[in-house]
């Protein structure tokens, strides 16, 4: 592990240090790392969304581009930040900027120099793309010093710093070819180059001989296998062909999980928030749109029997926005526990006393369908009648950030450790998510208000936790955790050890020999 990363574990809080032993990681303990040798990954991302153009990717598959593209730093869980491409940082409040100092030495694929003008053309067209909310401009100050000028500060600007759709590329790649080439040919500084993608089949890395960090990478490369077939992952993970063998199989099943670990391979833990019903709230003519339906649904879910069926001793039934690890999280809220009759007499109450018929989209890989389909079997006990769609995640995407009608999207909203950049990522209009699900009155100033305190605020962080919680803006039903399972011979990929912008660590990730 780089020294960088040593003693993370020290700042962790006994909460999170508990929830990642929750399934038994079994890291080993320190060895020599070797040379060599290909991973093969089957994430739950798909590459659906541009994997070389980090200002329009927001969704999980930013974790491809983690091989290939970099931050300026790593965020861990308790969203500290810690020195990746920049070496340090000065933030000066009276003068409205943040100053980055860069590391110097370090080359893109394609030969050019990393520095201040390519931060500052990358940072400029999230500016331009509006997915920098409360940043001016960014100025080249000289080849190692870039310069972010805001309008007010915003104590998610530092991590913004770590995340993935912040990450740097070429800006000589990108104007040479053009934005549509730059999409599905991601130029970056990482560990490891671009080599091939093949939608639905293959996403393939080789080894960044050049890279910046001296003695890595260890693996020779790194290929990302889009598989989604349950019995299909398992056969490649227990495949004897050192050609063929999966090593790592990413999933958010805890039915899987429990399975995988009966067979022996180490599973590890991250808690990342939780599943929810985000509803066509903004359409004035779906009955989605009155609280009192929103009521409805969240009290007709029997998320204590969903959790006993499907989530195997992991998952948690969810009644707010933020789970349990978090400072958001309120304790002693009371959520809108199983009872079908309260659910039908607000049903009732909204007009609506022989129900309705409405849709559930499920999102792919990171929601489990038969959780979804309880769902529907509970909805269909008070009169409201559901269809289930299951889009690819293309098509998932579409409804995402186009809209969807008199439906819900059933939804991951990832908690990442600094509270303001969920809420602001998610639910702020200037980050185009979710057009068709109406803001509860307030949110947004709240949102803004959050932020701008010089460092998060508990409190605040609760308003807005509370303030969905009693619109019942969006319909939490369980905690999530993203698993991964490992066969014995891998080692330092920092799964379960970092936060969601930085997820794991392919410089430092090797293979024994057997």
């Amino acid at each position: 592990m780089s020294k960088m990363r040593k003693g993370l574990t020290a700042v962790l809080s006994p909460i999170i240090v508990c929830l990642m032993l929750l399934v038994t990681n079994g890291v080993a303990g320190a060895q020599t790392p070797e040379y060599g040798g290909i991973l093969r990954i089957i994430d739950m991302a798909e590459g659906a969304n541009p994997i070389g153009v980090p200002w329009e990717n927001f969704t999980i598959d930013t974790k491809l581009m983690t091989p290939v593209i970099e931050t300026l730093y790593d965020e861990d869980f308790v969203g500290k930040i810690h020195p990746h491409l920049a070496t340090s940082y000065k933030v000066d409040l009276k003068g409205k900027t943040i100053t980055f100092f860069l590391r110097k030495g370090v080359k893109f694929h394609d030969g050019t120099d990393f520095n201040a003008e390519a931060v500052r053309w990358c940072w400029q067209q999230a500016i331009d793309a509006k997915v920098a909310s409360g940043w001016d401009s960014v100025e080249a100050v000289d080849p190692q010093t870039v310069r972010v000028h805001f309008k007010s500060f915003q104590n998610d600007f530092l991590n913004r710093a770590g995340t993935r759709a912040f990450g740097i590329i070429s800006p000589t790649a990108f104007k040479k070819n053009g934005i549509d080439w730059a999409r599905w040919n991601p130029i970056g500084t990482g560990p490891f180059k671009f080599v091939k993608f093949q939608r639905g089949s293959v996403l393939q890395y080789r080894k960044n001989a050049s890279y910046w960090m001296n003695g890595r990478p260890y693996l020779d490369g790194i290929d990302f296998l889009f598989i989604r077939d349950p019995l299909t992952q398992q056969a490649a993970m227990r495949s004897k062909d050192p050609d063929q063998r999966v090593s790592v199989l990413a999933v958010t099943s805890a039915e899987q999980a429990f399975m995988m670990k009966n067979q022996g391979f180490k599973i590890v833990s991250t808690p990342i928030g939780p599943i929810s019903l985000i509803p066509d709230s903004a359409n004035a003519d779906s009955p989605l749109s009155k609280r009192k339906v929103r009521e409805a649904i969240s009290y007709a879910i029997d998320r204590e029997g969903i959790v006993k069926a499907r989530g195997f001793g992991i998952w948690k039934p969810a009644y707010q926005i933020q789970p349990d690890n978090m400072a958001t999280y309120i304790p002693d809220l009371q959520g809108t526990q199983y009872n079908p009759q309260k659910a039908r007499q607000l049903l009732a109450e909204a007009g609506y006393p022989n129900g309705f018929k409405t849709k559930i989209i499920v999102m792919p890989a990171m929601v489990d369908r038969d959780a979804m389909v309880a769902v529907q079997r509970n909805l269909s006990d008070i009169g409201i009648q559901v269809d289930m769609e299951f889009p690819d995640n293309g098509g998932y995407t579409s409804y995402r950030f186009g809209g969807w009608k008199n439906a819900l999207l059933a939804h991951h909203t990832r908690a990442v450790p600094n509270f303001n950049l969920t809420f602001e990522m998610y639910f702020h209009p200037d980050f185009k998510q979710f057009p068709s699900l109406k803001r509860t009155e307030g949110l947004v100033e709240a949102i803004e208000a959050s932020y701008k305190t010089p460092e998060t605020s508990k409190e605040k962080g609760q308003a807005l936790t509370k303030l969905m919680f009693q619109d019942t803006m969006v319909i939490p039903v369980y905690y999530v955790y993203e698993l991964y399972a490992l066969t014995s011979d891998v080692h330092d990929t920092g799964y379960g050890d970092w936060g969601a912008s930085t997820v794991f660590i392919p410089e430092d990730t090797w293979l024994s020999k057997k």
